[in-house]
């Protein structure tokens, strides 16, 4: 399963816990496993309005204070340490202990960097303690609970001004909460208020893999985590819950463009086996004219990310191009298998792609193309015969396109 964070009003521990309850973790279980922490609390979930939107809230209730706490209500300020030993001495699974270990440990680093301080010694006064631990293991329980193999998340907006804290007045973002932002993309949004705390920040930051809008993918279920505040727009933290097709996948690739008009097309073909060479997907190149109508040619490339470097060398030195343009896009594809047929020349490699209504075969050109020569065979032949032969070998009685 994926799962999508549309942080449209910033995110906090509370409202991502609160999402993932209202995308159908059982409170019950909830609570059963956070049991496991061995310290006296109950959990409460609740529906109610933000705006025009209803969603979940999550209630901790502290026993001994009968009262309960959330962000900017806490009585009673743990130490770092405590946390981390709470979660030491618990029975939590180790994965979930381990995980939501590091993350707190985290904001006790980010706070410990601004104040000056330890980490084992920094008081977490604007993250609290009880709800703190329940906010991180909780959430790490319900990814686990969905069986979430991967997270995407929208640019996560801070808010803007001032705010008052355990510290004096400070920015928003605050120090520690923009010290663990680092590497994700952030905006301030339209909203003067605190929209992104620690704890929000700190699991948004570790748990996520792709930041982007909406990837590809059939939506399930959808939840809405409610934050304290009231603001002009729903403050909810919105999850989508889904997957991507059966035999579909997503790959994250760089497209990259450069206009040749001083330049042999000869050199092309040696700049494409380089390109291919280190692992590049595609090479191929478009007829344009530029001003004063120019002829030239549009070399385009599409490779994975991690070669953007060792391309980008290649068009420096290989070509007369002084820069060139580049987008990140997502591919999808049809997953394929490599299957070997029995035919009239042998056995010989189609690859098997699998869509909805049916299945698409593809026999491997180049031993079409040997064939048709060694055998003076047209070569639309061999390949129609390959392809009967592939269909009745593989499911003969499904569609193919």
């Amino acid at each position: 399963m994926f799962l999508y964070c549309d942080c449209f009003s910033g995110i906090s521990g509370d409202m991502f816990l609160g999402a993932l309850v209202d995308l159908g973790l059982p409170i019950d279980k909830l609570q059963e496993e956070l049991a496991k922490l061995k310290i006296p609390f109950f959990i409460q979930a609740e529906k109610v309005s933000k705006g025009s939107i209803q969603a979940t809230q999550i209630k901790i209730i502290d026993p001994k204070e009968n009262h309960y706490t959330h962000h900017g209500n806490h009585h009673y300020h743990r130490p770092a340490k405590e946390l981390v030993g709470i979660l030491q001495e618990s029975d939590l699974p180790p994965l979930i202990k381990e995980k939501s270990i590091s993350l707190l440990w985290k904001i006790a680093q980010a706070e410990a960097k601004i104040h000056g301080r330890k980490p084992e010694d920094v008081f977490l006064h604007e993250v609290g303690g009880l709800d703190t631990l329940i906010d991180i293991s909780g959430t790490i329980i319900g990814l686990h609970f969905f069986q979430i193999k991967k997270v995407f998340a929208s640019t996560i907006p801070t808010g803007f001004g001032f705010i008052e804290t355990a510290h004096g007045k400070l920015p928003i973002p605050a120090p520690a909460t923009v010290e663990l932002l680092k590497g994700v993309p952030i905006k301030s949004g339209h909203i003067p208020n605190e929209l992104t705390t620690p704890t929000g920040a700190v699991l948004i930051a570790n748990l996520v893999d792709e930041f982007g809008p909406l990837p590809h993918m059939i939506i399930e279920k959808i939840g809405y985590g409610a934050g304290y505040h009231d603001f002009e727009t729903p403050n909810v933290l919105r999850l989508f819950l889904g997957c991507v097709p059966e035999n579909e996948q997503v790959e994250e690739n760089i497209l990259i463009e450069t206009n040749l008009d001083d330049m042999s097309p000869q050199i092309i073909e040696y700049v494409s086996d380089k390109l291919f060479d280190i692992g590049a997907l595609d090479v191929f190149t478009t007829p344009i004219f530029m001003k004063k109508q120019r002829p030239a040619i549009q070399l385009s490339v599409i490779f994975p990310s991690h070669l953007f470097e060792k391309v980008k060398n290649i068009l420096f030195q290989e070509t007369t191009t002084l820069g060139f343009r580049f987008i990140h896009f997502n591919k999808i594809f049809l997953t394929r298998e490599d299957r070997l047929v029995d035919t009239t020349w042998g056995k010989i490699r189609v690859k098997i792609s699998k869509h909805q209504k049916g299945f698409r075969i593809t026999p491997e050109y180049e031993e079409c193309r040997k064939i048709a020569q060694k055998y003076q065979i047209p070569l639309l032949d061999v390949i129609h015969s390959i392809h009967q032969s592939a269909l009745e070998t593989i499911e003969p009685n499904k569609p193919v396109s």
